[in-house]
């Protein structure tokens, strides 16, 4: 019973091993020509099969374990305890039983807990040493594991669920929950856990979240001379700019500074069309990640956000778009801006109504809704209150959450306190 108990855990250990090693490690070993480590490659290339069968050998194994030991220890128990007074008569229960918990201990420790433990340790040695046997045994039980697979399909479908027994369904959230157990494991750097958290939330938003609004546009008309074009560099610092004929509506292209001072170097006459580079024009409900895709293949620095009248929204830059996974990137000319979010003694927070709402959302761990007509908490405010609400103003969203005006003019909202909803 207990070389039985043992084997279940080695395989418990080789589950926890084979997953845990890092791949990027594996694939080094594998580049190598390591033949236990393309033992390995092999198993989780094919995560189904090499699941189901650790699962059948675990399953078995501890039936077995089971019932040899129930059979063959409670029989010499029993005589035992039949010399016990008052235990005559019960002798045979009792025996079983004591087996039974005997054989749970010996399976949660040496069977489970204690494999699994070591195989977290030491997972490259253990995954390397499990990895050839465990693969073999993988191609013995091809047929059981087909035939399990498909019956548990068959049971997914009379339920009325889709998915089969072999697809993934760790959603995003499980994958979010992951990484922050990693990351306060230790297991994970805290900074790369932070952009991997944020880079779930990238598929989410589209190209109106992220982008810079139309009112904060630093932008140069066509015929712009060079003396403006120094002074608006002076004045704010860009280094790519948008140019438009008669208003930001008609945006003709953008320039990069480099280009305007290095191609009016000279004494000849400089225009700004001289050193202008096409316009990417997309949607306001274009996917974040996707715009990255784009540009990165476009080899483009700024996108044009425009609305369904094909007016122009604002503006989004590469910049923008990293900053969305790292968090607020400052040039060596660039001071930070005010405090988006301020705590209030009171526990509600003071936050700029130009802060973007995810921003908001992740900042606090609030879940103000979101919609594609805003971006900003100004733009939740004003789509709630379906006007321009006036200081001291109080609003509630669906989860909750009081907002309350602070600041405002006739035009916009500047400042927000957010008081989070009571837990229930």
């Amino acid at each position: 019973m207990l070389a039985l108990v043992l084997v279940n855990g080695v395989l418990a250990g080789a589950e926890i091993a084979v997953v845990a090693l890092r791949g990027s490690r594996l694939d080094q070993l594998v580049a190598e020509k390591n033949k236990r480590a393309r033992a390995v490659k092999d198993l989780r290339d094919d995560p189904e099969r090499f699941l189901a069968t650790v699962q059948i050998g675990i399953t078995v194994i501890g039936a077995l374990a089971g019932a040899f030991g129930g059979a063959t220890f409670s029989a010499d128990l029993a005589p035992v305890l039949r010399r016990v007074p008052f235990l005559g008569d019960h002798a045979d229960a009792l025996a079983l039983g004591l087996v039974v918990v005997l054989i749970s201990y010996l399976s949660l420790v040496l069977g489970e807990l204690v494999p699994k433990s070591l195989a977290l340790r030491y997972a490259e040695t253990y995954a390397l040493f499990i990895g050839k046997p465990l693969l073999g045994l993988s191609w013995l039980a091809r047929p059981l594991v087909w035939f399990l697979t498909a019956s548990s399909n068959v049971v997914l479908r009379l339920v009325g669920d889709k998915t089969t027994f072999t697809e993934a369904r760790l959603s995003p959230d499980e994958l979010r929950q992951l990484v922050g157990e990693a990351a306060k494991a230790g297991s994970l750097d805290p900074s790369a856990g932070e952009i991997a958290a944020r880079a779930f939330d990238l598929p989410e938003l589209s190209a109106v979240q992220v982008m810079v609004p139309r009112p904060r546009v630093v932008s140069l008309p066509h015929d712009a001379p060079l003396d403006e074009v120094r002074r608006v560099v002076a004045a704010h610092g860009y280094t790519r700019m948008p140019v438009y004929e008669g208003d930001l509506d008609r945006v003709i292209g953008y320039v990069n500074v480099k280009d305007v001072f290095t191609r009016a170097s000279g004494e000849a006459p400089f225009t700004v069309k001289e050193v202008l580079r096409p316009a990417y024009f997309v949607g306001e409900t274009m996917r974040a990640v996707s715009l990255l895709d784009a540009m990165k293949n476009r080899r483009t620095q700024l996108a044009i956000v425009v609305d369904e009248l094909g007016a122009t929204s604002g503006i989004v830059t590469l910049e923008d778009l990293v900053e969305e996974l790292v968090g607020d990137v400052f040039s060596e000319h660039e001071a930070p801006g005010p405090e988006l979010v301020r705590r209030e003694p009171d526990g509600t927070f003071l936050v700029l109504g130009s802060a973007p709402v995810h921003d908001v959302n992740r900042e606090l761990g609030l879940d103000l809704p979101t919609g594609e007509g805003f971006s900003t908490l100004a733009g939740l405010v004003l789509d709630l209150a379906r006007s321009i609400p006036p200081v001291g103003a109080r609003l509630e969203t669906p989860d909750g959450t009081s907002l309350e005006v602070v600041e405002a003019t006739p035009r916009h909202v500047k400042q927000v306190r957010i008081r989070p909803p009571v837990p229930r």
